[in-house]
């Protein structure tokens, strides 16, 4: 019988603990993901490492992973959008603040400025002068560092605004605000053998694709024909196509959040839906789903899994949602949400900040974030039913769940 999502209200102390238990059970019979990074044949690879604070979910995918440490920079022209957005979009701008310090104005604009302004900043005095003399009168925020709070804040945030698109470089401002993260890669020899159809490697593929096995294995091999001489494939290549141009991009405003991110891997469509992305929140772009918005999208289109559908292990596009238990009863016990990728790799968008990307993330980077500022640190497991449309619900049905919800 296909398991039905088990609202907050239902969730009690026996499933958490039963839940608990099987984790640490799974824990002991995960293997290990070794190898040696000189042996990948690129010394910037590391092993990936499944050691983490809790015991991490367990995943179908238990074979090699190799992760490579990452910078991802913003565009240039995302930048100047976010940078114009104030005047254009105000109600979705979310501005560009640079953190220094108060004495770092003039070596911000040897940083940031373009070759031909910093030029002519340095030969007219005045000009330079009326550029710090503006910029410091847009520190609205400071916070200091030092231990003697008495003492003169030696922190500042610097606002920018569209008038410093006169004298920055967007390039040089791009390099600064990388964010970090990593790139993982599956073996080569993996694909190899799954377009031999070795029975062993075709086996644990469709096990864990399940039922996007067959296109994941036409991506895998048609990558594979471009790319002989290769070692590594990264895993972007097993993405769905609207995810995978979504990786690694920022957005010029603010919005797109973690629920959002989570429910668009199965329907690209959602955040069109109007029966779940109902409100448009204030301050926010339209690529925003709420806590009772994503409750009802799961109710909608997802199974929970039990603790015995878990203890299979996590399938290639499973939403894991971090949940705070301590307020089960509630929607708004969701706080987090990820997408299942492989091993202890998973997809997210870190806040609905337009700062963070959409990104790969470890299961030992999700605890070391949430832990710390959930009461209750759980989470919960959720399948996508299979060729199930979430927009065949009728906006009326979805007005009274989320009612219900509340």
């Amino acid at each position: 019988m296909r398991s039905q999502l088990i609202t907050e209200g239902r969730l009690n102390k026996g499933v958490l603990r039963v839940r608990k238990i099987v984790w640490a059970l799974l824990a002991l019979s995960l293997v290990p993901l070794k190898i040696s990074a000189n042996n990948a044949g690129n010394s910037n690879l590391i092993v990936e490492d499944n050691a983490a604070a809790t015991t991490p979910p367990a995943s179908r995918w238990t074979n090699l992973l190799f992760l490579e440490p990452k910078t991802i920079r913003p565009s240039q022209k995302t930048l100047k959008a976010r940078i114009e957005a104030e005047k254009k979009k105000p109600e979705i701008a979310e501005p560009i603040v640079l953190r220094l310090k108060t004495t770092e104005l003039r070596p911000l604009l040897a940083q940031l400025a373009s070759d031909t302004a910093f030029r002519r900043l340095t030969r007219s005095e005045k000009a330079s002068y009326k550029l710090l003399r503006s910029l410091e009168s847009r520190i609205e925020k400071k916070a200091s560092d030092a231990v003697d709070k008495s003492s003169k804040p030696s922190i500042a945030l610097l606002t920018l605004e569209t008038a410093d698109l006169s004298w920055l470089d967007l390039d040089k401002l791009s390099h600064a605000l990388v964010y970090p993260s990593l790139m993982p890669y599956l073996p080569v020899d993996e694909v190899r053998a799954l377009r031999k159809s070795d029975e062993s490697v075709v086996s644990r593929w469709s096990n864990h694709f399940a039922g996007r096995f067959k296109e994941i294995r036409g991506r895998a091999e048609r990558w594979l024909e471009n790319n002989p001489g290769a070692m590594q494939m990264p895993l972007d290549e097993l993405l769905p196509d609207h995810m995978k141009n979504l990786l690694g991009r920022y957005s010029p405003f603010r919005g797109r959040n973690c629920f959002a991110t989570a429910l668009q891997f199965a329907d690209p469509g959602i955040i069109q839906a109007k029966n779940i992305n109902m409100v448009k929140e204030a301050g926010h772009s339209i690529a925003l789903i709420n806590h009772d918005e994503f409750s009802h999208a799961l109710w909608l289109a997802y199974d929970e899994l039990t603790p015995k559908q878990a203890a299979l292990g996590l399938e290639f596009g499973d939403v894991m949602a971090i949940v705070d238990a301590h307020d089960a009863t509630s929607y708004t016990s969701f706080k987090h949400a990820v997408v299942h990728i492989a091993g202890d790799i998973y997809l997210h968008k870190p806040s609905k900040s337009a700062s963070s990307p959409i990104e790969y993330v470890r299961w030992r980077e999700l605890v070391q974030t949430w832990q710390p500022i959930v009461k209750q640190f759980d989470v919960r497991f959720f399948r996508r039913r299979p060729g199930f449309k979430i927009n065949e619900q009728s906006p009326s049905l979805a007005i009274e769940k989320i009612r219900w919800n509340r």
